[in-house]
């Protein structure tokens, strides 16, 4: 029974993890899964996500000043964070080689991964900038 269990309680996590699509925090996980699953609890969520992440099912995101984040796209890809809504989306690309040999590695350390995060405005912040410079503008122009 308790394996039956477990597995549907995994595959509901997974589920949430797939159709939230915003690199969800493991409180959004809960939430979601708790929607359909009342009786699940934080410390079952978190154990699981961390299994899925373990067995390359979904990757754990670690931003700066944010909690680890769950993304289902395992192969390498990379983040943009938008400094005003804090949206994080996904970003293709080929960086792999671009830092060989440019890269002062100190003696005896092997690195094993590396996370890139671009930071800057998403195009919904970048329109409210926008508009919010052309109201100024008109704006300023009524007044004279």
């Amino acid at each position: 029974m308790g394996r039956v269990r477990k597995t549907i309680q995994q595959k509901l996590i997974w589920d949430a993890v797939k159709s939230l699509h915003n690199h969800p925090t493991m409180d959004q996980v809960y939430e979601e899964v708790r929607r359909l699953y009342p009786e699940i609890g934080k410390a079952t969520v978190y154990r699981n996500l961390l299994q899925l992440s373990e067995e390359g099912k979904i990757s754990s995101v670690t931003l700066p000043v944010s909690p680890i984040r769950y993304d289902e796209r395992t192969l390498t890809h990379y983040h943009f964070r938008c400094r005003q809504c804090g949206d994080i989306m996904d970003v293709d690309g080929d960086l792999e080689n671009v830092f060989e040999g440019r890269v002062k590695v100190p003696p005896g350390i092997s690195i094993e991964a590396f996370n890139i995060v671009f930071t800057g405005l998403c195009n919904r912040c970048n329109q409210t900038k926008d508009d919010q410079a052309r109201m100024l503008q008109q704006g300023l122009r009524e007044e004279l």
